[in-house]
């Protein structure tokens, strides 16, 4: 009887061991079908479009100000991106010029302290801290630096860091920075080391203006191959629209050399216009492929899609062009640029007010993949995670941002720092001249308001010299054989700014007093 009882107990036992483990089967295939589902990484997507200004799209990047969008755009992808995310009114381009931003971002430091803050392609010329100095405006006052032009394997960036933390990594289009191209910088995949030329004379597809739609096919075939081996992605899609030498499928271009309001323009202002606007509306199609395709997947809602420009410029945007300055300076013009984010956790229509900068793309990829943001070396970005989720964002108000231009390619030799609403520019011609301007008050910076604002202006002012000599910054220095006849730059002179702009087009001071001249009369 006793044995019976026993054999009873062991099949018992038997038995609800197998049920136990049965269950925990059934729960672990469940928890695995859940996860490819859900994948525990979000995958990241940057758009980076090359010359778009601020007010590049139909999207107002202030609400409410309409000189921060441009009417004559058709952008209904790009606006999405806005309309699902949020919408940065104070987003800035790491320098004025392609390479040194494009090398900001990837590796999330300042051009002051990459030292490659100017062109590009030429390699380390005088490594270290000894830059070969030359005259590059004769009888000019300074001697410049010769930045360094090449990321080689100087800097960890943004496929590194993101292939270390499990990604499969990938950029397409233009890349800019030199190095061995994406391929030897910890990308993937890639199209090489592209420059602009990839994008300018030897895009030659009438069909695939300005490589928009291969890059754009690319992309899509790399997200679709890690979406079926459930491999979280990165993909950076650098876009050659909207650089020089414009490209756009001819229906598209007829549709903006026809309309109305662009006919009115002047002669040259009507090209700029419908050329620029048809490249831009056919990249904003191609960028329209990679969002339905996310959609497609069913990823998009774990997807963050970011979409911003290398640097500004001074297109026309008729009376409604507010910036001050151009391609390659650190006016507004130059530096401020658009910037939307559409991922996980970010409210639709939302919009941050905080000054962010381009070399914060780094960290905050690597805080969004679950990375150690403070384990990054010698980096000068922070992570904007908190801002996309709307949380403590204490830390942005009185940070300070840095750019730094020592050369003189359409440009004077200049350093900037933005902090708060208020930014100062040290011009090396004239440095114990400094320039003060409230952003909010005076976007077009107009008005130097130094002399109201002493402390104010002595204290950024020290910040930036502190900054520079930290980092070891290349700096211009006193030109020996300097002409006595040489005329120092002039910000109050030598850039019109916005107030002295007609229908959104820098005058010349000549015509400007003919006009004030024929006013009186």
């Amino acid at each position: 009887m006793n044995g019976e009882i026993r054999s009873i107990k062991l099949f018992t036992m038997e038995f609800v061991m197998n049920l136990k483990l049965k269950s925990c089967l059934i729960l672990l295939s469940v928890c695995a079908v859940a996860g490819a589902k859900t994948p525990g990484k979000p995958n990241i997507v940057l758009i980076l479009v090359d010359d778009m200004p601020w007010y590049g799209t139909a999207t107002e990047q202030q609400e409410g100000f309409a000189g921060s969008k441009m009417e004559w755009r058709n952008t209904p992808h790009i606006d999405a991106l806005a309309k699902r995310g949020m919408t940065f009114s104070s987003a800035y381009a790491a320098a004025g010029m392609c390479a040194p931003s494009r090398c900001s971002i990837q590796t999330g430091m300042t051009a002051a302290r990459t030292r490659f803050s100017g062109n590009g392609g030429f390699g380390k010329i005088t490594p270290g801290d000894r830059p070969e100095y030359k005259a590059k405006i004769k009888g000019g006052l300074l001697l410049e630096p010769e930045p360094e032009g090449n990321l080689k394997d100087r800097f960890s960036t943004i496929g590194e860091e993101l292939k270390a933390l499990g990604y499969a990594t990938a950029h397409f289009g233009k890349w800019h920075v030199f190095g061995g191209g994406p391929e030897a910088n910890g990308y993937d995949e890639g199209d090489g080391a592209t420059e602009n030329n990839e994008g300018g004379e030897l895009s030659t597809d009438p069909e695939d203006p300005k490589r928009m739609f291969s890059m754009t096919r690319s992309s899509i075939d790399f997200i679709e191959r890690q979406h079926k081996g459930r491999q979280p992605f990165f993909v950076q899609i650098s876009h050659y629209a909207e650089h020089n030498q414009q490209q756009s499928l001819p229906q598209t271009l007829e549709k903006y050399e026809n309309d109305p309001r662009i006919k009115k323009l002047s002669k040259s202002a009507r090209r700029e216009v419908a050329t620029h606007g048809a490249a831009v509306e056919d990249m904003d199609s191609a960028i329209g492929m990679v969002l339905d395709k996310l959609d497609e997947l069913g990823i998009r809602d774990t997807t963050y899609v970011f979409f911003t420009s290398d640097n500004g410029k001074g297109l026309q945007n008729g009376n409604q062009r507010i910036l001050r300055g151009e391609k390659w300076w650190l006016w507004e013009g130059g530096i401020r640029v658009p910037l939307m984010v559409e991922g996980p956790g970010i409210t639709a229509g939302s919009r941050c007010l905080e000054n962010v900068v381009g070399y914060d793309f780094l960290p905050t990829f690597v805080d969004l993949a679950g990375g150690d943001v403070k384990a990054l070396s010698s980096i000068d970005g922070i992570s904007i995670k908190v801002l996309l989720e709307q949380e403590d964002s204490s830390g942005f108000s009185e940070r300070a941002l840095f750019f730094h231009y020592p050369h003189s390619r359409n440009t004077t030799t200049h350093s900037a720092i933005i902090q708060g609403d208020y930014k100062l520019f040290t011009f090396y011609e004239i440095a114990d001249q400094p320039h003060l301007y409230d952003l909010k008050k005076d976007v077009g910076e107009v008005t130097n308001i130094a002399r109201q604002l002493p402390e104010k202006t002595r204290s950024m002012q020290e910040k930036l010299n502190a900054y520079l000599t930290d980092v070891r910054a290349y700096l211009p220095k006193p030109n020996p054989e300097a002409s006595p006849d040489y005329v120092a730059f002039d910000p109050d002179r030598d850039i019109p700014p916005v107030c002295d702009l007609v229908d959104g087009v820098i005058i010349s001071k000549k015509k400007l007093r003919k006009m004030a001249e024929k006013k009186k009369e």
